[in-house]
């Protein structure tokens, strides 16, 4: 798990983070023969031309048919999509859903095996700005591959990040009912819970060092989608180490914790301090970590779970109503 913040490794104050409004440029070709009985129109090949997190513009030729994903989060979206056919590698991490364990893999997403990479010949490789390098890009771009660089750090990034794939893997309708089906899933757990009391939370990513979400993170952004307010602040690290003094110094109301290898109860930790507010008040929260820390489609899970976590509702979406 990456816990610490790279993503200055890929960006400028020239540069930003957010995906930016995609720009498209349909590049159509139509072969028109004319013919004795009438005008026979050949097949046409269209790609569209993306933006992607460092403002590169990707495609604009022939769709992508040999993909490899350098993020688990990426992997995942990319089966939604229903391209898991053009999915020829993926990292050791890339765990779900189970058909993508069977993928060939090429090692870690921050220091991938190039030559193994380049064997499997792909004509996309995703990777993530925050997990990578200038040198892995500029590898890749050497070896004639494109490149599309992601940099999700909320909901909205999430639904705009799969819009901008089902674009440029031609993917449209499905991408749409995805980003879609997010987007109101935040909307409605951000209505349920708007009148509500605000509820402070700690969120936890690991805790042997204990790491912790603040700022400008995707989990940040969920917490306050669904009603609570984290207690880190924004800082040069979006995932500080903390001492148990801070945590001791904020007592938040709720404390987040995710299930790792090797830790049967993340909970456990807190648990030594019986003073804490979260402890003395059960609200030890377990969810799982997919679902609130890889930007993809169940986010979705994450917000219902995190909605019944802090104000105890259940958010549905039923034929486009929010329901409770």
């Amino acid at each position: 798990m990456t816990t610490k913040d790279r993503s200055g490794h890929f960006l400028n104050n020239k540069q930003t983070s957010d995906l930016m409004p995609h720009r498209k440029k349909n590049i159509c070709i139509h072969i028109v023969f004319l013919a004795m009985m009438g005008i026979l129109m050949g097949p046409s090949v269209c790609a569209e031309q993306v933006v992607d997190a460092l403002g590169r513009t990707v495609g604009g030729e022939s769709t992508p048919q040999r993909i490899v994903s350098l993020v688990p989060a990426m992997t995942e979206i990319l089966f939604a999509l229903e391209v898991e056919d053009q999915i020829v590698g993926v990292t050791s991490y890339c765990n779900y859903p189970d058909p993508a364990k069977f993928k060939p893999k090429i090692g870690e997403y921050a220091n991938p095996n190039l030559e193994i990479l380049a064997t499997l010949n792909p004509d996309l490789v995703v990777m993530a700005a925050d997990a990578s390098s200038p040198e892995l890009l500029s590898r890749l771009e050497g070896l004639g591959i494109s490149v599309y660089i992601v940099y999700p750090r909320s909901v909205s990034d999430t639904a705009g990040l799969i819009r901008s794939l089902g674009r440029l893997l031609e993917k449209q309708p499905k991408a749409e009912a995805l980003a879609a089906t997010l987007d109101e899933t935040a909307e409605c757990v951000r209505n349920l819970t708007s009148d509500r009391p605000r509820v402070s939370v700690l969120c936890t990513v690991m805790s042997k060092p204990l790491v912790v979400a603040g700022g400008n993170t995707l989990l940040d952004d969920m917490v306050g989608i669904a009603g609570g307010d984290n207690v880190v602040p924004e800082g040069i690290n979006r995932y500080p180490t903390w001492g148990i003094e801070s945590v001791l110094a904020a007592d938040p109301e709720v404390i987040l914790v995710s299930p790792h290898p090797g830790q049967v109860d993340p909970s456990a930790f807190y648990r030594q301090w019986p003073e804490l507010k979260a402890v003395k008040n059960n609200r030890l929260v377990t969810i799982d970590a997919d679902w609130i820390q890889r930007p993809g489609p169940r986010l979705v899970a994450g917000l219902k779970a995190l909605a019944k976590a802090l104000h105890g509702v259940s958010p549905e979406l039923v034929d486009g109503r929010c329901l409770n």
